[in-house]
């Protein structure tokens, strides 16, 4: 059998092939590593739209953060322009260095003998988000918890054995493992039952719970505030991100559109041969 690519079937199949591993790879590049002992990544969805939310998290990082890790491919200026806070303001509550410049790269203003003092130099994260993804960074920032045989006395379920601080231990509060009794699950997926109806019940450890009263800010404003950081480092690691969503969507309307229009005037065309 004879197939003619350049019918309108085919354009639309070609299409949709086109679209499906556009999406796909985007999806792919976005998977972050796994969440180890912490289970599955909890989900993230980044809103680079949110100017407020950016402006948070941009105030949350260098506070807590910058101090440490660098933004070495961001400039000052560009983040307060995409940021929509004016140049005086931005300067005078988020820059503490009086001798940098509007067009100056957030280089930071860690020691290079921080390797010596952490036994590794405390990376940029400019692309963190890029090659960890998001997902981990929000599972990361809220997964420490005490470790008393840690040299800072913290540890990490997502990063078992991090060279990190907690640097958000304040606001968040003292994290702690417990073991909860949760129920046991048979092999069908469903809880398991005694003979009397009742769910059967084991204990199980590790789990996360903060002490209450320990920290500044309540659990669901924590999880906000670091919300809002993660959202912040997925527009430092691609500041036009946003931008080039939008403009893929107007790309793939031109295609069906386009599409549609060639199909018409092929069949058109087609008239012609059949005469």
């Amino acid at each position: 059998m004879k197939i003619n690519l350049n019918s309108p079937k085919y354009l639309v199949i070609s299409l949709c092939i086109f679209i499906s591993v556009f999406f796909v790879n985007n999806i792919n590049s976005a998977e972050g590593g796994p969440c180890k002992d912490y289970g599955e990544c909890d989900e993230f969805k980044y809103s680079l739209n949110d100017v407020e939310s950016l402006q948070r998290g941009a105030s949350t990082y260098i506070n807590y953060c910058y101090g440490c890790h660098s933004l070495k491919y961001s400039r000052w200026n560009r983040v307060a322009e995409d940021l929509q806070i004016p140049e005086d303001i931005f300067f005078e509550n988020l820059v503490f260095d009086k001798s940098i410049k509007p067009g100056d790269l957030m280089v930071g203003a860690m020691s290079e003998e921080s390797v010596n003092w952490f036994g590794v130099a405390p990376p940029d994260l400019t692309l963190v988000s890029r090659y960890k993804g998001d997902d981990w960074i929000y599972s990361y920032l809220r997964a420490y918890y005490e470790d008393s045989s840690k040299q800072y006395g913290v540890n990490n379920l997502v990063y078992p054995g991090t060279a990190m601080p907690n640097v958000l231990l304040s606001l968040q509060g003292n994290q702690r493992l417990v073991c909860k009794d949760v129920p046991v699950i048979a092999r069908n997926g469903g809880e398991k039952r005694d003979v009397s109806g009742n769910t059967i019940y084991q204990e199980k450890c590790g789990f996360l719970k903060v002490e209450d009263g320990t920290g500044k800010l309540s659990k669901e404003e924590f999880d906000d505030l670091i919300y809002d950081l993660t959202n912040f480092l997925v527009y430092v690691g691609e500041p036009i991100k946003a931008t080039r969503e939008r403009i893929g969507w107007y790309v793939v309307f031109y295609f069906l559109i386009f599409t549609a229009l060639s199909s018409l005037l092929y069949r058109e065309y087609h008239k012609d041969y059949n005469k």
